[in-house]
């Protein structure tokens, strides 16, 4: 079923990103000095539009996944804390456990097995 919905997702979307990719392969200039004035002295880097287009989709969706993931540390953290208490209080409930079914008596032992 995975496999079906990957093909139905990802197959329409290679398709609009290749037609994209063919639909704007004219090179752009893109300037790298925001000061500069528009008489060409400035750096800059020529390259196709889609490449231009799909790299600032890309350097986005990966910032925004860093954000994310820096925003989501401190429920992490806690999360980590809670787990480390609870397997804790899971090994204290055992060992008191233990040390109450030690303090019966022989005779409430063998009835509680």
């Amino acid at each position: 079923m995975k496999s079906v919905l990957r093909i139905v997702l990802f197959v329409p979307l290679a398709l609009i990103i290749l037609f994209f990719s063919m639909a704007n392969r004219s090179p752009v200039k893109i300037g790298l000095d925001p000061f500069a004035a528009n008489d060409g002295s400035a750096p800059y880097v020529e390259a196709p539009m889609f490449l231009v287009v799909l790299a600032s989709m890309a350097i986005g969706v990966l910032a925004g996944g860093v954000s994310s993931w820096l925003s989501h540390l401190p429920v992490r953290r806690a999360a980590k804390v809670a787990r480390a208490e609870a397997k804790k209080t899971r090994l204290e409930i055992e060992k008191l456990r233990q040390q109450a079914l030690a303090a019966l008596p022989s005779d409430a032992k063998a009835s509680k097995r």
